[in-house]
């Protein structure tokens, strides 16, 4: 008698499944794109009418598989410079400068300032997520510690007026770091992209303008 898969072989089926069957992945799978996340970007980027200079600086904070990053270096020149950050290794791509790294290390710190090399920021962007635990809160927490993160990144190298789009949870910390952030960008908004799957927590966070120097979160 064959015996019943476990509940979490189970589960692991029923993602594979609704995987398989996203209209996203089989676009990024026909258009050669790296992952779905892309249509996130493209999307977000569009529809708050985000203009990329040829000559923009840009930080992709855990880029992995790289999806961004590529996106991203269409929309500069040889004088722009797209950087991206992650724990894990990425395949190259064609003029955008990877570093395999914690981004909160001091490591990771110092690999970000030689690759900026004096430049400043035009836009940091943050498809990271906490490694998820199945307990909400501390999930939670965690979610909103790399948001801390990326706000105290882009607030050391992000140009005035630059802009920050970061994936974040609704929760225990949100509506706090929510109103911090706010402090510090002429506009925020919430962003539920179409290619974010409805069953996912995830939206998110649109810093439009940084302001002055001077105002800390």
């Amino acid at each position: 008698m064959k015996q019943s898969k476990s509940k979490k072989d189970r589960k692991t089926s029923a993602w594979f499944q609704r995987h398989s069957k996203d209209p996203h992945v089989k676009r990024a799978q026909r258009e050669g794109k790296r992952s779905r996340a892309v249509f996130k970007l493209t999307e977000i980027l569009d529809s708050n009418h985000i203009f990329i200079k040829k000559d923009a600086v840009i930080v992709d904070l855990g880029c992995a598989p790289g999806s961004w990053s590529e996106e991203l270096r269409n929309y500069v020149d040889s004088s722009g410079k797209i950087i991206g950050i992650d724990l894990l290794p990425l395949d190259p791509i064609r003029g955008v400068t990877l570093i395999q790294g914690d981004f909160d290390s001091p490591e990771g710190q110092q690999a970000l300032k030689e690759a900026l090399d004096g430049r400043k920021v035009d836009l940091v962007v943050s498809d990271m997520a906490p490694e998820m635990s199945g307990h909400k809160l501390v999930d939670q927490m965690r979610m909103i510690g790399l948001n801390e993160m990326t706000m105290y990144f882009a607030q050391q190298y992000l140009k005035p007026d630059g802009d920050v789009l970061m994936k974040t949870f609704m929760g225990q910390g949100y509506d706090v770091f929510r109103q911090e952030m706010g402090k510090n960008f002429k506009r925020i908004k919430n962003i539920k992209p179409a290619a974010s799957r409805k069953t996912s927590p995830e939206f998110f966070l649109l810093g439009l303008g940084m302001k002055v120097w001077s105002e800390e979160i």
